[in-house]
């Protein structure tokens, strides 16, 4: 799986990018220098926890993928089912052309999975 996470992070404007539970527990992480694994664990935990909780009070099962923007970046969440990935990109990116490149690395996952 590091290696599908490393092909993803030679995509123009990502940072970084990891597999994570939704309790925070790192499955795979692929980060770059700038980026501290426990403290983006920490922060994707919340953040799922909390899109979780909403969706749940909208009635709804869950959700598929959601970004977070910051004036730093963005954070790109993307359902695996039984954990997720996240992607730290660059502000200045395309944002459609690069889920293109996340949509494709979430599904080689789950295949991976599979096998």
């Amino acid at each position: 799986m590091l290696d599908i996470l490393n092909d993803l992070n030679e995509v123009a404007g990502v940072k970084g990018c990891m597999v994570v539970t939704p309790d925070g527990i790192v499955v795979h992480s692929a980060l770059g220098n700038d980026l501290e694994q426990e403290t983006v664990a920490a922060v994707s935990s919340q953040m799922i926890q909390s899109a979780r909780r909403a969706m749940e009070r909208l009635g709804h099962k869950s959700f598929t993928r959601f970004i977070l923007t910051s004036s730093w970046g963005r954070m790109v969440f993307v359902d695996l089912e039984i954990a997720y990935l996240v992607v730290i990109t660059s502000q200045n990116i395309k944002l459609d052309v690069i889920l293109i490149e996340i949509d494709s690395t979430a599904y080689k996952i789950r295949h991976r999975r599979a096998d």
